[in-house]
């Protein structure tokens, strides 16, 4: 009885977040292919579950794109809508070292490295901002940020 209220909460949790799928922006040819080395596949089958949002109040629409291991993952524009839309990506990668370089229309670039152990999935949170709304960094001027976890995070 317990484990059916939690999954009720957490179904009506995910639906008021707006949380989406990769269905809202398609992942890219590079990662569909079933003889890709980072390729799309079911959550319950992920190593990394890419997370990417548009949370900029000053650009309703963004083109962001987001290469792992030099394959296009995401190509694709990402509405702010209430600031509550983040589309997953769950994919299946190597374990081991791997690199992101996410570019926005905008100008930003980010890139990060990450290790995703072996048979332990691994959460990753790419999120546009803009200098006004950023969140508080170092750099005001951040557009992309980058959240890496063991977790999933807490809008999910």
């Amino acid at each position: 009885m317990l484990r059916a209220l939690v999954l009720t909460l957490a179904t009506l949790t995910l639906g008021g977040c707006g949380v989406g799928t990769a269905g809202d922006v398609s992942p890219h040819a590079d990662v569909t292919a079933d003889d890709a080395t980072v390729r799309v596949v079911g959550e319950a089958d992920a190593d990394l579950v890419l997370i990417v949002s548009n949370q900029s109040l000053d650009d309703d629409e963004v083109r962001l794109t987001v290469q792992i291991d030099g394959l296009t993952v995401v190509d694709g524009d990402f509405d702010t809508e209430d600031q509550h839309n983040w589309i997953y990506f769950p994919l299946s990668l190597p374990s081991g070292d791997h690199e992101v370089i996410a570019e926005s229309d905008s100008g930003s670039k980010l890139a990060e490295s990450f290790n995703v152990p072996r048979n332990k999935k691994r959460y990753a949170v790419i999120e546009h901002w803009t200098e006004d709304d950023s969140p508080d960094t170092d750099d005001p001027s951040v557009d992309l940020t980058w959240e890496f976890s063991r977790q999933a995070p807490a809008f999910q």
